[in-house]
């Protein structure tokens, strides 16, 4: 599993949060929705949805003829925690698995070119002087 998260992309990332709000709402909401498509399906039939907030909870049902099909509520704090909390777990674990310094291991120590290029002793090498100053030519020549 941690491989998973070392090797995904941040567009993955948002698949994976997307499907999960995708399902959570499939899951929970899928009873309302099958009232609400028989309702629908009634030629000559009489219906109402509702939807409220009332004191942080949110509550909707379905009416068809007087009769309740459907009903639900959920406080709006175990709702934001449904909605928020698994995403930021997921989010962090790929944070943990992805970090930068878990790749560092894959650099590996620089070149002889290059050190001989960077050496501080010798300060000619590796480097192109482009300026045309009078002092320089005749400190050359």
């Amino acid at each position: 599993m941690r491989s998973w998260f070392r090797r995904s992309r941040p567009w993955q990332l948002f698949l994976s949060w997307s499907l999960y709000w995708l399902g959570l709402a499939l899951v929970t909401l899928m009873p309302a929705i099958e009232a609400a498509w028989r309702m629908s399906q009634q030629a000559n039939g009489h219906g109402s949805a509702n939807a409220g907030v009332t004191d942080g909870i949110l509550s909707a049902s379905i009416v068809e003829g007087g009769r309740t099909m459907w009903t639900g509520s959920i406080h709006l704090f175990n709702l934001a925690l449904l909605v928020g909390i698994p995403p930021l777990i997921l989010w962090l674990l790929w944070l943990i698995g992805a970090a930068r310094t878990n790749h560092a291991t894959d650099m590996g120590p620089p070149s002889e070119r290059m050190r001989s290029e960077l050496y501080p002793g010798d300060p000619g090498i590796g480097t192109i002087e482009t300026s045309t100053s009078k002092r320089r030519a005749r400190e050359e020549s």
